[in-house]
Formats: C-alpha cells, sequence, structure tokens
C-alpha cells in the first residue's frame, strides 16, 4: 500500500516570486481603485445581464438593440428604486417633527423622574468627572470663532460633488458593461490570447465556470434581495410603521453587502418604530418580523435558489469582504462575494494559483487520509476512531481500511528514518492506530481459527490490529493473543516495517511451528523487499487479496480433514 502523500518537490523557490507577484498586483488594484473598481463592476453586471442578450438574440432581435433594452430595463429599476428611496426619505423628514412628542414620552418614561437607567449612567458619569477634574482649575478664557454661513450657491455645489461621484462611476460601469457585451467575442478572444493559447482549455474552463456560477449567483442574489425588502416593506406596512416603502427598498439595497447589509437594514426602521409608536408592542413585533423573515431568506429562500453554494467558506468571505472593503471601499465591499468567487474559480483552473482555492474554496481543506493521519501524529486517539467511524458507515469497514488505516500504515514508515519525524514519533502514532483499532467492536465465539503474529514493533502491531479487523469484518475468527488461538488452522505474519534478517527468520520459524497454513502480509514496499531479500515464501501485499488467500487456506483445511 503506497502512502497517501506524494514525493516533495522543490517548489519553495517560486514562492518569493509568487509573493512578490501578488503584492504587486495588490498594489495596483489599490492603486488603480478608480478605474479597477468600476471595470470590475461592469464584468458582474455582463456576466449578469449576459443570459438576458443571449435570449433576445436566440429571438432574432440583433446585438446593439438586445445590449440597449437590457440597459434600459436596468436603468428603470435602478430608477425606480431611487425614486422610492427618495420619495419616501421626503416625506419621512416632512413628518419627524409630529412624532416629537412620543419620543420625547418615551425617553422620559426610561427616564422615570431622574431614577431610570439612563439617568442613572449620566449621574454616574457626571461623580466620575468630579473626580477626575482638579479642585483648583486655573480660569481659562474660551474664544469661540464663529464660521461663515455657507450660501445658497456653496450648498449645492457641495450636493452636486456629492451626488456627481456616484453618478460618473454609474455612468462609466454601464459604457463600460455596454461595449463588453456589444464586443463580447472580441473581448474573450483577447483574453484567451492573453492567457497563453498552449493553456486554451484552462482558460476556458475559468471562463465557462465563472460565467455559469457567478452569473447564477447575481441573478439569484437580486431575486433573494427583493423578496428580502419585499418582505419586510409589507411586514412594516402592515405593522403601521411609518414609510415602509423605503424601509424594503433600503432592504434591498443593503442585503448586497455581506454579513452587515440585514443587520443595518433593521437599525432604521427598529428606530421610527420606536419614534414613531406608543408602547413597546410595535418595536417588538417588528424584530420579531425580522427575525422571521431574515431567517426564512437565509436558511429556506437561499438554499433553495442558489443549488449550489459560491463555493466560498464563511471565514473566507469575511476576510475577503474586509479585504475589498479596504481596497475599493463600499463598492469592494459589495463586489466582495463574485470577486472572492472569481479567484477561486481561477485557482481551480491555474495550478499556480491552486492556493487560492485551498485558502477561500469550501473544497475540503485534507483528504481523508491526511486528517486521519494528522490525528494519529496528535495522538488524539478519540478523533481518528470518529473519522474512522464515519468512512466506514460511508464506505464499509473493508474500504475504511484500505482508504484510512493501510495508507497512514505506509506513511508512517515512510517518514520514520526522517530525522524530523523519528523513532519516538512513530512509535506514538503506531500505538494510537493500535488503539483505535481494538476499539472497534467485534463479536468473537470461543477460540479464534487464525492468529496474527506482528513481526516485531508497534507499527507492525498496529498493521496485524488491521488484518484482525479486517477478517473479523469478512466473518473469520482472529485474534492476536495466542491465548485465545491454542491450535490455530492457520498464521497470518504481518510487517509493516524494514525488519532484520534474523528476526524475521525468527518470526517464521515461530508461524510455522503453530500451523501448517502460514501467510506472510506486508503492509508496506519496505517491508515486503525485506521478506523477499531472506525468504523465498510468498507473500501478500493487500488486504483483498489477504483475505482471498486466507479463504482459500481454509478450504483447503477442510477439504483435507474431510479427506
Amino acid at each position: 500500500m503506497a502512502p497517501f502523500r506524494p514525493p516533495e518537490t522543490a517548489t519553495r523557490d517560486a514562492w518569493p516570486t509568487r509573493l512578490l507577484l501578488i503584492t504587486g498586483v495588490i498594489a495596483a488594484l489599490y492603486l488603480g481603485r478608480e478605474v479597477f473598481a468600476p471595470l470590475a463592476l461592469a464584468l458582474l453586471l455582463t456576466i449578469a445581464a449576459l443570459p438576458a442578450v443571449n435570449w433576445l438574440e436566440r429571438r432574432s432581435v440583433p446585438r446593439v438593440p438586445a445590449v440597449l433594452i437590457v440597459l434600459v430595463i436596468f436603468l428603470a429599476i435602478l430608477g425606480g428604486l431611487v425614486y422610492v428611496v427618495l420619495t419616501q426619505a421626503l416625506a419621512l423628514a416632512a413628518e419627524l417633527p409630529r412624532y416629537e412628542s412620543v419620543l420625547r414620552g418615551k425617553l422620559q418614561a426610561i427616564s422615570q423622574e431622574g431614577s431610570g437607567p439612563i439617568e442613572g449612567v449620566m449621574r454616574l458619569v457626571r461623580r466620575l468627572g468630579e473626580v477626575l477634574t482638579p479642585t483648583e482649575a486655573s480660569a481659562t478664557t474660551t474664544v469661540t470663532v464663529a464660521a461663515a454661513e455657507q450660501g445658497p450657491l456653496s450648498t449645492l455645489l457641495a450636493m452636486g460633488v456629492l451626488i456627481i461621484a456616484p453618478v460618473a462611476t454609474l455612468a462609466i460601469t454601464l459604457l463600460l458593461m455596454a461595449f463588453i457585451l456589444v464586443q463580447l467575442e472580441d473581448v474573450r478572444d483577447r483574453v484567451l490570447r492573453l492567457a497563453g493559447l498552449h493553456e486554451m482549455h484552462r482558460t476556458t474552463g475559468a471562463m465557462a465556470e465563472a460565467t455559469t456560477r457567478v452569473g447564477r449567483f447575481l441573478l439569484m442574489q437580486v431575486g433573494v434581495n427583493g423578496a428580502f425588502g419585499l418582505a419586510m416593506g409589507t411586514g412594516l406596512w402592515l405593522l403601521g410603521v411609518p414609510n415602509a416603502p423605503l424601509w424594503g427598498a433600503l432592504g434591498f439595497a443593503l442585503r448586497f453587502i455581506p454579513f452587515l447589509g440585514a443587520p443595518l437594514s433593521l437599525l432604521f426602521p427598529l428606530l421610527i418604530a420606536f419614534a414613531t409608536t406608543e408602547g413597546w408592542g410595535t418595536v417588538l413585533m417588528v424584530l420579531a418580523l425580522f427575525v422571521v423573515v431574515d431567517i426564512s431568506t437565509t436558511y429556506v429562500l437561499e438554499p433553495w435558489l442558489y443549488g449550489t453554494s459560491m463555493g466560498i467558506t464563511p471565514l473566507a468571505l469575511l476576510i475577503a469582504s474586509a479585504f475589498w472593503a479596504v481596497m475599493w471601499g463600499p463598492v469592494g465591499l459589495i463586489l466582495a462575494p463574485a470577486m472572492t468567487a472569481c479567484l477561486v474559480i481561477l485557482g481551480r483552473h491555474v495550478p499556480a494559483l491552486a492556493f487560492l482555492d485551498v485558502l477561500l474554496g469550501d473544497t475540503e481543506p485534507l483528504p481523508a487520509p491526511a486528517r486521519f493521519y494528522q490525528r494519529l501524529l496528535a495522538d488524539d486517539a478519540v478523533g481518528a476512531a470518529g473519522l474512522l467511524g464515519t468512512e466506514a458507515g460511508r464506505l464499509g469497514v473493508d474500504s475504511a481500511l484500505e482508504q484510512l488505516v493501510m495508507p497512514a500504515i505506509a506513511q508512517i514508515a515512510l517518514d520514520r528514518p526522517s530525522t524530523a519525524f523519528g523513532p519516538a514519533l512513530a512509535i506514538r502514532a503506531s500505538r494510537a492506530l493500535t488503539s483505535v483499532l481494538d476499539a472497534v467492536p467485534r463479536d468473537p465465539e470461543g477460540q479464534a481459527d487464525i492468529l496474527v503474529i506482528p513481526v516485531s514493533g508497534a507499527l507492525d502491531r498496529a498493521a496485524a490490529a488491521a488484518v484482525v479487523l479486517a477478517l473479523s469484518e469478512a466473518g473469520h475468527s482472529a485474534t492476536v493473543v495466542a491465548a485465545q488461538a491454542p491450535e490455530p488452522a492457520m498464521v497470518v505474519m504481518v510487517a509493516a516495517t524494514d525488519a532484520p534478517a534474523h528476526r524475521l527468520a525468527r518470526a517464521l520459524a515461530n508461524a510455522q511451528r503453530l500451523s501448517a497454513q502460514t501467510m506472510i502480509f506486508a503492509a508496506t514496499d519496505e517491508a515486503a523487499q525485506a521478506f523477499l531479500r531472506n525468504s523465498s515464501t510468498a507473500l501478500t501485499a493487500t488486504l483483498p487479496a489477504l483475505l482471498t488467500d486466507v479463504e482459500k487456506g481454509l478450504q483447503l483445511n477442510l477439504s483435507e480433514v474431510a479427506a
């Protein structure tokens, strides 16, 4: 049985170059954020709009009119959302003074004539301030310089700057989106040329996966967020919260922000309900509405609509959101899921960037044999037993032994000569493996027919325990305790290390003395070579072959006894 880990190759020399390249890319993305952020947004919107453009083209609509129709629909949806937000915000600003008495009454009720929690905190702050303030302080004269009031023109200019910047970004994004959609084939071919014609299959696969997965995610995200905003707006309207359409539209927009968007969308209607309604019933009902809608959206609607995930772990998405927010600001925070998914797809298709899939992707970080071996090295018999039990329940005991136990034995034998590994760690891992295998429940009936003898050492005993478990699972009565098999019908010698010749000869002579039917099982290549150098006896190197040989040998014994 070969070890699960392939031999190490000299790849460490490439890491300084990779780190330098990654640092340069990050610096370029940050310094060129004014260009790259709209470009990335345009590419993602292009991926989202591509199915609609293709659908129109399949119905004989030319490319340019199809792109214009999609852009008009997008602008109509965006304009409707902005219109709802502006009109509702202006209405709210006009109505807020009406609720001053309600808000004042609630604050007074909380303070309860100077004995409430707010007033208590204020008194504590004042007392602490008196303690920290020196008793004798020199009088100081404070001169306040009043700022000149801004005129109407200055105010309009300041508002214009605030409005022009996002409008310009949106215009550039839509213009880039339109050009990419119109010149889609030309852009695709240029990307393929830049990636290299000799790696065209990788680039094509990455582009296809990104278009399918990211495009579907973006469309489904719009649908899910729309359902969230509609449910929240309808629920708030039924509860009587003022300007419910505004909070529904705000919930739709904020939910594009990972992790923080949904809680932020609750903050505003909660404050409005507190300030505009009598009592606490409406506030609590708003909170309950959010909990129900958010749980239903997150754990029911999203899994149903998304089908497959974006392939990103929650921790990686959280870190990536913080990274893109620092790089590109609010736009980066909104684009974080899709951008991270593109990086994961890139890591899956480009071998040099495979670390991106390991760091960000939701694929299993360690294969089952590696996790099992790591638990043995950590002397965690409980964790290793749990992994073995899971694989045995999923694949069966025989497959679990072949895929977890035997590769671990081979890996221990391979790592043992290493200076960093050493015999002590090998013995500890082997004993942990033996305890895991001995803990598997078996039902021995009377004396055993097969005696399994380890040649020498802890690793051989672990391999012998694996052989006993495999034989027991096949329906044979096997043991490693000689007292439980005083007259064995068969003896199986087990070795997993390169034992000295005298030990092999002594073990073989002892086995042949106990039974005429003797078999040799070499759990590793090193053990097999040692047997071949010092004995001409046939051996078996895999558990399935051993089970077959044992079955044949027992049948031969039965036929000889019958004769």
